[in-house]
Parts: structure tokens; C-alpha cells; sequence
């Protein structure tokens, strides 16, 4: 209610097009970008959500059992102007992102087979955390409408970012980072906003499987693939 009033008051601009936003509902985007973005759909990896033309029906890593999660989506395809607005969101403290993005994320889990109840934001460590200020991560999880649960996964250790690393890089970057304080219940959603090669997500899942969980699915805002972006 107070967003409502302050917009009203004193109008925002769109973070991507500078256009006045005069709709609270809209968040910091304008209707027009944000009925820019665009869904994922097929083809993509029916186990991973890895967007690639030549998966039938899985890609190589599911194929050789790399991934340690059952299920992954993702909400929206990774070129502009999503990627800009996910910098926004994570870099630039534009924290009232997480509303229409939380719209997408909230779309895509209606629409795919998801099932588990029970959501886990992929944490920060604490002192990233504070240096941001926020997990966005956390704030998209808060938009699903379930149980959100920051307690069962925390980061052991800091990390370096995963950007510009190789695969088999991301993967030792992140192995061993995270721990799950306690015995995990039943069915999990992992959230987090973009999803590269999965090596932060496997990471998760495999300890969240290490501690009970009987099925761990994933959801995502955006998937990095290899189709080239348009």
C-alpha cells in the first residue's frame, strides 16, 4: 500500500526505458518491457531446462546422471531486456524488480509440473550478503506464495563469482560450499535468478539430498544456453 502511494505521488521511471510508471503494480518496469520479455519454451532439456534445439528429450550431462536435482524451469529466455533487468535487480539495489519478476516466476510455476511445497533460496554468504544488502534470490522466493525456508542451506564459505570460469571450474569453485544445518522435510523448490552451467544449483540439491530431501526441483528466472541470443 505504501508503494501504491508513493507512485502515485511521486511517479517512477522505468528502470529499462526511463518511461513514467504510474501502475504500482508494474514495479520499477513500465508494461510495455515487461510484456517484452520472453517465455521459455521448447526445445529444451525436459530434466534440466537447458534450451538447446538438439535434446531428445534430455541433453549430455542429464544423459550421463551429472545432475543431482530432479526437475528444472526456467521463466524467461535470456537476452534482452531481461538480462538488463536481472543486472538491475542484483547490482544496482533495485529491489522492487522482485515484483514483476516474481510475476514471471510465478507464471512458470503454475504453468510446469513443479510439486515440492516447501522453498529454498540459494543463500549468499553472509558477508556478500551484507555488502548487497539483500538476497535476490530471497525476494523472488518470497513472490511464490509458499513456505519459504533460508534456514535449510547456508554457504559455508565465501566463493569467487562464477563468471568467466569453466564448467569443470564453476564446479570446484562451489563443491563443498554449502551445508544444511539441519534434516531436510520432504519435497524442495530451489529459486535463485540465473541458471549457467547448474553448478551452484547441483551444489545445492546434492547436500539438500545428503539431508533428506526425497525430491529437490529447481526454478529459475532465466537459463544461459547455447542457442545464440536474438
Amino acid at each position: 500500500m505504501i508503494d501504491a502511494i508513493l507512485n502515485l505521488v511521486f511517479p517512477a521511471g522505468c528502470v529499462l526505458c526511463g518511461s513514467r510508471v504510474t501502475q504500482w503494480r508494474s514495479g520499477a518496469l513500465c508494461p510495455k518491457c515487461e510484456g517484452s520479455f520472453r517465455r521459455q519454451e521448447p526445445p529444451f532439456c525436459l530434466r534440466c531446462g537447458l534450451p538447446e534445439e538438439n535434446v531428445d528429450p534430455l541433453c549430455g550431462a542429464c544423459l550421463l546422471g551429472e545432475t543431482c536435482f530432479d526437475f528444472a524451469r526456467s521463466a524467461l529466455v535470456f537476452d534482452e531486456p531481461v538480462r538488463s533487468a536481472i543486472h538491475h535487480f542484483k547490482y544496482n539495489d533495485r529491489v522492487s524488480l522482485a515484483r514483476p519478476l516474481g510475476r514471471c516466476l510465478s507464471d512458470c510455476l503454475r504453468e510446469a509440473p513443479f510439486t515440492a511445497g516447501v522453498v529454498v533460496p540459494v543463500p549468499l554468504h553472509r558477508k556478500r550478503e551484507r555488502q548487497r544488502g539483500y538476497n535476490q534470490a530471497a525476494l523472488l522466493a518470497r513472490r511464490l506464495g509458499l513456505e519459504v525456508r533460508e534456514d535449510l542451506v547456508r554457504r559455508r564459505r565465501p566463493t569467487a563469482t562464477q563468471t568467466g570460469l569453466t564448467r569443470r571450474q564453476r564446479v570446484e569453485n562451489v563443491r563443498g560450499a554449502f551445508e544444511c544445518p539441519r534434516r531436510v522435510p520432504g519435497a524442495c523448490l530451489v529459486v535463485d535468478d540465473v541458471m549457467t552451467t547448474g553448478a551452484t544449483i547441483n551444489e545445492v540439491a546434492r547436500v539438500l539430498r545428503k539431508t533428506g530431501a526425497c525430491r529437490v526441483e529447481v526454478l529459475t528466472l532465466t537459463r544461459v544456453g547455447t542457442r545464440p541470443l536474438r
